[in-house]
Formats: structure tokens, sequence, C-alpha cells
């Protein structure tokens, strides 16, 4: 047991001291259109080698999909796995290449939308390098990658939500974000507590959210302060960017226990 965990150590120390040596830095990490049926786009994304190592490089296409609780975290899957996948509209060259030590390359990319679309197209091009096998018995090998995606949206795009399913857990107030558009909905919710009169006592940050169509996530507001009795409003905000806001007010009410209660909710 303890050579193992000795081995162990072992190569996570290597496989830190590899990919350390082989740092890639991409300019551009998300391309974001607007299309309507028909269009082609073009565009260039330009890749660093910061070291001084030459590196030979694939690009590869895969999809993603953000996972419950959409907190950002993603689910990657072979091209033409997911159904909004965008691998069939989007062609690239080159797609291996060779970059010397501190040297860059350009990638062409074309994105060939059809006759229709009427839903957000996503994926994501990878860049990738892997190195040799550790020498000795380990068999190891370390690949390095980084990703550009690819959001590629109708310019008549539905961007629709609500707040829904209200309700307390162990002093918070929880609520769901339905997405009811056809594009993934980035939310940044922020909150505050305002009582009777209007005096905010309350401001806090729920943070992002990665929604796509159809989905509902979980948003959690911790109450950070015990309320005195008597009437609070909570107010929600939901920011989809562009200008795009979804709003909650949520009328709260503390007895003179301290239980605290939902009174009513509005948009």
């Amino acid at each position: 047991m303890i050579a193992r965990i000795i081995f162990l150590v072992f190569c996570t120390v290597v496989m830190l001291n590899v990919q350390a040596h082989a740092q890639f830095f991409l300019e551009q990490a998300k391309v974001s259109l607007e299309v309507s049926g028909g269009e082609h786009r073009n565009g260039t994304l330009l890749i660093h080698n910061t070291i001084s190592d030459p590196a030979d490089v694939r690009v590869y296409w895969e999809d993603f999909e953000y996972k419950a609780p959409y907190d950002g975290t993603k689910k990657f899957l072979a091209a033409g796995l997911v159904p909004a996948s965008a691998s069939k509209w989007v062609a690239f060259s080159p797609q291996v290449f060779t970059m010397p030590g501190f040297g860059q390359q350009s990638i062409d990319y074309t994105v060939s939308v059809p006759s229709q679309i009427q839903e957000g197209h996503y994926g994501v091009l990878f860049f990738e390098k892997t190195t040799n096998p550790l020498k000795g018995e380990t068999g190891l090998s370390v690949v390095t990658r980084i990703g550009c995606l690819f959001f590629i949206e109708p310019k008549d795009k539905i961007k629709k939500a609500v707040l829904q399913d209200i309700g307390l857990k162990s002093g918070s107030v929880t609520a769901g974000f339905v997405n009811q558009g056809n594009v993934i909905l980035i939310p940044h919710t922020t909150y505050y507590i305002m009582q009777e009169g209007g005096l905010v006592l309350l401001r806090g940050d729920a943070g992002k959210r990665y929604v796509p169509p159809g989905a509902s996530a979980p948003i959690e507001i911790p109450l950070k302060k015990k309320l005195d009795q008597g009437h609070y409003t909570l107010v929600v905000n939901s920011d989809l960017e562009e200008g795009d806001v979804v709003v909650k007010e949520i009328g709260l009410a503390v007895d003179a226990t301290g239980q605290l209660t939902i009174e009513n909710s509005r948009d």
C-alpha cells in the first residue's frame, strides 16, 4: 500500500510537471453568433505556444451539455450526439499542425447555417497536444487541450424565463429558474431585502447559472442575518444579458417567535 501511494504521488508530480511545460493560449475562448437561416460566417482563431518546445496539435469538434444543477459544469460528447449540436455547421482548417516554440497558429472556420434555424446550436472546438508515454512501465500519457465554445443562435431568438416554485429551506429562500426560450440562458442572479418603508437591509449575489432550453436551475438565497418581527419584500433579479431581466418580488413575514413564512410572490 505504501509503495502504491508513493507511485501515485510520483505520477501526479510528473503529470503536473509535463502539463506545466505544455501550455497553450487561445486568444478567444468563445464565439457567439446571431444568425439567420442560410447565412455563412467566417472567422479566425489564434492559438499560441507559450513555451520553447514545439507542439504537434490536432483540432477537433465535440458537443457539450450543461449539467444539472447548471452551475457551469459541462458534459462533453462526440460530435453529433447532442440534439442542438452545431457540428455539421462548422468547418475549420487546419485540423493538424505543428507550432514552433513560442510560435502561433491561426485556424480559419466557416459557419454555414441551414435554410432555417429555430433554436440555439452549440459545441466546442478543441486544440489538443498528446505527449509521448512517459518512460518506464507506467504507460502514462498526458493530454493537454483547450477549447473555444461556439454559441450559434437565431437573430430572433426567444429569451424567456420565469422564477417559480418559491420555497423555504434551512434559513434560505429557494426558487427554480425555468428557461422557456429557445437558447441557452446564463442568468446572473442578485437580490435584496427591503423592510416596510423601503429600507434595504440586505443585498447579495446568487451567482450565475447556465440553463438549456426547457431546463430548471435551482437558486438559493441565504438570509445571512436574522430578521426581526415584521413584513419584508425580497426582490430577486436574474439578469439575462443584453438588457433582458427576470424579476420576482417575494413577500416575507416573521412572527413573534421568529418563524419565517412566504406571504406571496409576484413578477
